[in-house]
């Protein structure tokens, strides 16, 4: 494919709108070589770890509360479904009023993004425990301390994984479009000055640094879910024949 987008930027496509590869590459160089990203790249990750972390924390802490809480569930989660429709992008203006063009709008807004999704997770994986083993567990004596620590929490430890791993890309679009609001510094303002430039090399370099974040995010995803799971046992083994 890389190969194809060489050969066809100028010859099918003019370069102004898809850039080259090698353009792409040299462009990197460049910054990193200069350190012109770097103000950038550490602006955005501050962003991107508190508003992830936030919106993580939060929703786990509000999809257990309401999954052990079914008469307050019937009670807010009408109020929660509408709020999750209306869409987060449209947030970013009335965030920039409230905190200001810096960090903590971004913070925010990619908080606010993540938040549903974690939360809708942990929900369905609390209200998703057997009842039957509720009971039999208080009837072998257990608290609600030993109960959650040894029934819900492990019950919802794969919704937890799975909606902190789809809550990835969300947080980034969250980050990306607050910069693009307002911003002093960021790879989304750096991204949007290289568009109002015509400069499509700059813009490509800089969604592949994204691309980077993303991928580094997930491996670590991956490497917390092969740790908190490791008691699953794994799908792909092997059944005994008979």
């Amino acid at each position: 494919m890389l190969i194809f987008w060489q050969w066809a930027s100028d010859r099918i496509i003019r370069s102004i709108y898809i850039s080259r590869p090698s353009d792409i590459a040299h462009r990197l160089y460049e910054m990193f070589a200069s350190g012109e990203i770097f103000p950038h790249l550490a602006v955005t990750a501050e962003e991107l770890v508190l508003g992830y972390a936030a919106g993580v924390a939060c929703g786990v802490v509000a999809g257990y509360a309401l999954g052990r809480a079914p008469r307050f569930a019937r009670i807010f989660e009408p109020y929660v479904m509408a709020f999750y429709g209306v869409p987060k992008i449209a947030l970013a203006p009335l965030f920039i009023i409230w905190f200001g063009i810096g960090l903590w709008s971004k913070v925010a807004l990619a908080a606010a993004m993540v938040f549903f999704l974690v939360f809708y997770n942990v929900y369905m994986g609390v209200r998703g425990v057997d009842a039957e083993l509720v009971r039999l567990t208080m009837i072998m004596g257990a608290n609600e301390r030993q109960l959650t620590r040894h029934v819900y929490l492990p019950a919802a430890a794969p919704f937890v994984i799975m909606g902190m791993r789809m809550a990835i890309p969300y947080a980034v679009i969250g980050v990306i479009v607050g910069e693009f609001t307002s911003s002093v510094q960021g790879l989304g303002l750096f991204i949007h000055e290289a568009s109002s430039t015509y400069d499509p090399a700059g813009v490509f370099a800089g969604i592949a640094v994204l691309l980077g974040f993303v991928i580094t995010a997930n491996m670590l995803a991956s490497r917390l879910e092969r740790r908190l799971l490791r008691w699953q046992p794994a799908s792909t083994q092997e059944q005994p024949e008979g």
